[in-house]
């Protein structure tokens, strides 16, 4: 006999020293979940480990097994799941591409992003539950640097869930950074062969957007009109709930979670995505395998890695003229110690920062530099094998 999942995804916005009142809103998060009939739930954005201990600890009287991925050179990746079923199974991918770890404010590279699975054993069937959070847009007027990375990251869980799945009951949740209707999302689509759950549901995109990041629900955004926000726009749908059909069917999605009940402010800078599924008994039918891409697709994700690449060799020539630069000044400041020209303290100070920055300079030509244009080189022949391929 066929039952229902309700699934929750949420963004906690949970960034150490830049989210505000994260222990107030998990609270109430917490307080909400204990009332809710949600079944199981997939958090993004609990990067410290007290956070995530807080949030397993006050629902686990309901949600009795969960797991905190950890992956990160600092913290973690900041995935969370929660079930009322018991998880018999967890792993965890790392993405090859994952931003640039110079851009400390931008944390991708230092979070150690990936797709986290959980292998949830449900009384009908296995259900495979996976949770992502693919790399942030911080670019939001022109080219967006991190595209390449975005649509490798896409591809790359496509194929993770293809050869990691063993169930027909398939869910992957997350904030994916990505609208409906980018290269990376329609990649991603094509390749997991999955359905995206609220516009199934809700296909009128003009009329029913589903909008779940810098929505005017959002307290944080509280001075700006949806006109305003929708015009210049900064309302997007980057959270979503994907699912395979063979053996669910979706009846219900909603945008929910925007203001917190008596509260000024919102559970978070995003909105959460809810869907409910039906899900049949265990079958013989296959796992899921990765259907073809589109020509149009295809093409398109193979323009955005060539750029990247392009992008990725400019890097490299710039921090190879910085390094020169550096260290040209630096037997300049060795060939006037020689000839005494200034107070030797000065010359151990300037000769102490430009070895230390060359030195930098170089570690990250040798070890980054190559690394990441290997990784590309790598995406770029897999887009162009797709290409070839595509239909």
């Amino acid at each position: 006999m066929a039952t229902t999942i309700k699934v929750l995804s949420l963004n906690m916005w949970g960034v150490p020293f830049a989210s505000k009142k994260i222990k107030q809103r998990s609270e109430h998060l917490i307080e909400h979940l204990l009332a809710s009939d949600y079944q199981i739930v997939g958090l993004q954005e609990v990067f410290t480990s007290w956070h995530a201990k807080m949030i397993q600890d006050g629902v686990k009287s309901i949600f009795g097994h969960s797991h905190w991925f950890r992956s990160g050179s600092l913290g973690s990746p900041g995935l969370v799941v929660l079930s009322r079923y018991p998880i018999i199974e967890i792993a965890f991918h790392p993405f090859a591409l994952n931003g640039y770890p110079q851009r400390v404010a931008h944390g991708d590279w230092w979070a150690g992003k990936g797709v986290g699975l959980c292998r949830i054993d449900h009384p009908l069937s296995t259900i495979d539950f996976y949770l992502t959070h693919i790399h942030a847009n911080y670019t939001h007027t022109g080219y967006d640097m991190y595209t390449g990375h975005r649509v490798s990251q896409m591809y790359c869980m496509a194929k993770y869930m293809a050869r990691s799945s063993t169930s027909d009951a398939v869910i992957a949740v997350g904030d994916f950074n990505c609208v409906e209707d980018e290269v990376a999302t329609e990649i991603f689509l094509e390749a997991s062969g999955l359905t995206d759950s609220y516009r199934e549901l809700h296909p009128d995109k003009i009329n029913d957007p589903g909008y779940t990041n810098d929505t005017p629900e959002c307290s944080w955004r509280a001075d700006t009109s949806m006109a305003t926000l929708c015009s210049n726009g900064t309302c997007k749908r980057i959270d979503y709930v994907f699912y395979n059909r063979s053996k669910l069917s979706c009846t219900d999605c909603q945008v929910v979670m925007g203001k917190i009940p008596g509260q000024t402010f919102s559970y978070s800078d995003h909105m959460g995505v809810s869907t409910t599924f039906v899900l049949q008994p265990e079958n013989e039918r296959p796992a899921m395998r990765p259907a073809k891409l589109s020509k149009s697709t295809a093409k398109s994700a193979l323009e955005h890695i060539e750029r990247s690449v392009k992008a990725t060799k400019a890097d490299t020539t710039q921090k190879l003229i910085i390094w020169t630069v550096l260290t040209l000044l630096w037997c300049g400041v060795i060939v006037v110690a020689a000839l005494d020209l200034i107070p030797s303290v000065v010359v151990a100070v300037l000769a102490s920062i430009l070895s230390a920055c060359a030195t930098a300079v170089f570690w990250y030509l040798v070890i980054f530099s190559r690394t990441e244009s290997s990784k590309f080189s790598e995406a770029l022949q897999e887009m162009q094998v797709l290409a070839r391929f595509a239909e």
